[in-house]
This record gives C-alpha cells, sequence and structure tokens, in this order.
C-alpha cells in the first residue's frame, strides 16, 4: 500500500480537527460556560450534576459501541456528526429538564462514536504515512472548539442575549465546520477481509486504562464547573467565560509539548509530570480564589488533560499494537465511565457547603491515584521482561 501523500494528510488532519470541534470542543464543552448563564436562569447544581453525567453515560455507550459493533465507520461518523449539530442548536429552543437531558445525552452518544473514529481514522493515516508525531494536531480541535465556545458565550452574555442564542451561535459555527469533517470519508480505508488482532489483557495495559481512567475523573469536575466556581466568586462574574478562553488557548499546543515530552522524557515520567500539574489545576481556586487562582487553574488544566490522552493513548498502543478501534475504544470507554462519576459526586455533595469544594478534593486524590497506575504498570513490564530473560537462559543447553 503506498503512503498517503502530504496534501492528503493535510487534509484529513483538518478533517479530524473539524470534527472533534463539533462534538467535542463544542458538543460536550460548550455547556461548561453556558452553565453559569442556565443556572442564572433557574437551573440548580444538581440538576447541572446530572445533565453533564447523562452527556457522559451518551459518551460512555457511543465508545463501547465502537468497540462492540463492527460496520462502516465513515456512514456512523457522519451520522455522529449530524446529530451532534442538531443537539447542540435544539439546547436552545426548549426549558423542558427532561428535553435537555435527553439532547445532552443523545449528544454523548454521538460525541463518543465520532471521537473514536475520527482519532482512529486520522491516526492509521499518520501511522501509514510515517508521521504519528503529528497526531497531536489532530487534539487541538478540542481546544479551538473551546475558545469558540468561550469567545461567543462572553459576547452572547455582554449583549444580554440569554443562554439560548449561545446554544444557537455555537450550532451554526459546528455547521459551517460540517464540510471539512465529511471529508474525512478518505482517511484509512478499512480492510474487509482483516482478521481482528486478539485482545490484550495483560496487567501492565490494564493500569494503563485504571490510570486513564483515574484522569478522567480527576479533571471532569473542574472542566464541568471552572466558570460556574469563578461566576460564583465575589468580584470574579466577569472573569469566567475569559477563564474558558484561556483554558481553550491552553489546550490547542498542549498535545504537540506533551507528544515531544513524551519522546523527550518516556510516556511515564511525562505523564506524571502532567497528573501532577492537573491536580494543581484542579486546587487552584480553592487556594487562590481570585485571578490569579483562576487563571491558573485554566492554564494547568487546559494545559494538561489533552496531554494526558495523547500520552496515553499513545502507552496503550504500544501494549497493544494492532488493536486499532478496540484500544481507542477501551480506554475511552474507561475514561467515559470515570466522567460520569465526577458530576454525580458534585450532584450528590449539592445540599452540603462548599459542595464543589470537596469534589474538587475528590478529583485531586483520584489523579494522584491515577498518576500510581502507569508507574506500577512499567514495573510490571520490566518484571515481566526479567522473568522472560531467565527463562530463557533455563531453556538454553548447558555447555560443557
Amino acid at each position: 500500500m503506498s503512503r498517503p501523500s502530504d496534501h492528503s494528510l493535510i487534509y484529513t488532519l483538518l478533517g479530524g480537527i473539524a470534527a472533534l470541534i463539533i462534538v467535542h470542543g463544542i458538543g460536550r464543552f460548550a455547556y461548561t460556560p453556558i452553565l453559569p448563564l442556565m443556572r442564572e436562569d433557574g437551573l440548580t447544581l444538581q440538576q447541572g450534576g446530572w445533565l453533564a453525567a447523562t452527556n457522559y453515560v451518551g459518551y460512555l455507550l457511543g465508545a463501547l459501541f465502537t468497540v462492540f459493533s463492527h460496520g462502516d465507520r465513515i456512514q456512523r461518523l457522519r451520522g455522529g456528526l449530524l446529530v451532534s449539530i442538531a443537539t447542540t442548536l435544539l439546547m436552545g429552543l426548549t426549558h423542558a429538564l427532561p428535553a435537555w437531558l435527553l439532547l445532552r445525552f443523545v449528544s454523548g452518544l454521538s460525541n463518543g462514536v465520532v471521537f473514536v473514529y475520527a482519532a482512529n481514522l486520522v491516526l492509521e493515516r499518520l501511522a501509514l504515512a510515517g508521521r504519528s508525531a503529528l497526531g497531536g494536531l489532530l487534539y487541538s480541535g478540542v481546544g479551538a472548539g473551546i475558545v469558540l465556545s468561550g469567545l461567543l458565550v462572553l459576547a452572547v452574555d455582554q449583549a444580554g442575549w440569554g443562554w439560548q442564542a449561545a446554544w444557537w451561535g455555537l450550532a451554526l459555527i459546528c455547521a459551517l465546520l460540517l464540510h471539512p469533517a465529511w471529508q474525512l470519508q478518505a482517511a484509512a480505508p478499512q480492510a474487509a477481509s482483516a482478521k481482528p488482532a486478539p485482545a490484550v489483557r495483560t496487567p501492565a495495559y490494564l493500569l494503563v486504562v485504571a490510570g486513564y481512567g483515574c484522569a478522567g475523573l480527576g479533571y471532569i469536575v473542574s472542566m464541568t464547573f471552572l466558570p460556574a466556581i469563578i461566576r460564583a466568586t465575589p468580584g470574579m462574574q466577569q472573569f469566567a467565560a475569559w477563564s474558558w478562553v484561556i483554558l481553550g488557548l491552553a489546550v490547542i499546543p498542549s498535545s504537540l509539548f506533551w507528544s515531544w515530552a513524551a519522546q523527550r522524557w518516556g510516556e511515564v515520567p511525562a505523564l506524571l509530570a502532567a497528573y501532577g500539574l492537573q491536580a494543581i489545576g484542579v486546587m487552584a481556586p480553592l487556594w487562590w480564589p481570585d485571578r490569579f487562582g483562576a487563571s491558573a487553574s485554566a492554564l494547568l488544566l487546559g494545559g494538561t488533560f489533552l496531554g494526558i490522552v495523547v500520552m496515553a493513548m499513545l502507552l496503550a498502543r504500544k501494549h497493544d499494537p494492532h488493536g486499532g478501534s478496540r484500544t481507542v475504544g477501551v480506554m475511552t470507554s474507561a475514561y467515559g465511565l470515570a466522567q460520569i462519576i465526577g458530576p454525580l459526586i458534585t450532584a450528590a455533595l449539592a445540599a452540603r457547603p462548599n459542595a464543589i469544594g470537596l469534589a474538587l478534593q475528590i478529583a485531586t486524590v483520584v489523579l494522584l491515584l491515577g498518576a500510581a497506575c502507569p508507574i506500577a504498570s512499567a514495573l510490571l513490564q520490566r518484571r515481566a521482561a526479567a522473568d522472560f530473560f531467565v527463562k530463557l537462559e533455563e531453556q538454553q543447553p548447558c555447555r560443557t
């Protein structure tokens, strides 16, 4: 099979970036800067947690669907893109909580499907061209979507148009980005006769998956409620949307930086650094309840969460090099399951004073546990390698 041309790779990357802006940067994360406006219109913290958790349930089921259901990836990806845009638009057309719950669930479902298929299609093409190091560019689409949503919500809030206009404006942006995302049809055609490789279930691999799941829970409370936390801080109301823009700007180059760091330092040391910085970012609004704390939190969260995604995916692919969509799906499912738990913890604590503060502390502990998983995985790998060579030497015939 011939390698893809540079122009083909550019179009594939742009299509993948557009897809992630639609379903992830906006379809998923636009809810975060809009949430404070919806809360001021009567939505409670508990209901906000339910809406977030419902979206993440859909995300988990969408990712699992890609693992256990085999079919035309391109048609499913296109359908997911259309559904994501439709649910973003419809969020601004109703005030009913049951309708919102349904829309956020369906949006999450489409997000899980598109994220897995788009990421795998792009990464396959890059690997075929020997340009895997460019994979970090794909995830800049998440940051671009976050920046777009933050700026639009800021403009809508200053104009006094209400949260509904924010959903409608973001749906329009997604519709304009649909064309390049649609062109992913040319990426990495599947061989129909290819036999799936056997699943990898080694303890070292499962620890990588577990650590990735901890990262999902550890970051999601902040990524759901950060603007709400800042808007509720005295004197910080106007800075809430700007914090989301800062976070998005930090996201855009982060995947490339952490890809470089993983190559320079190794995946495990780089992952440990990212986990540690993210833990500081989660706690920053509690330690420094001012613009410095809000900015530090936005920069550290935005600068690390996608880095963890990129490095953990690279590490998982080393454990399961022939897993393809299955590996991405398993990792995404673990992440998605953990993300459901975070908002539910916040909703369960809603009646307590400083509920979000308690949720942030729990998230930080989980992040630190997640950091221990890649260490344990690396130690298990070294032990397994040592045992292999010992057995190999024992099998050698004795020489006299």
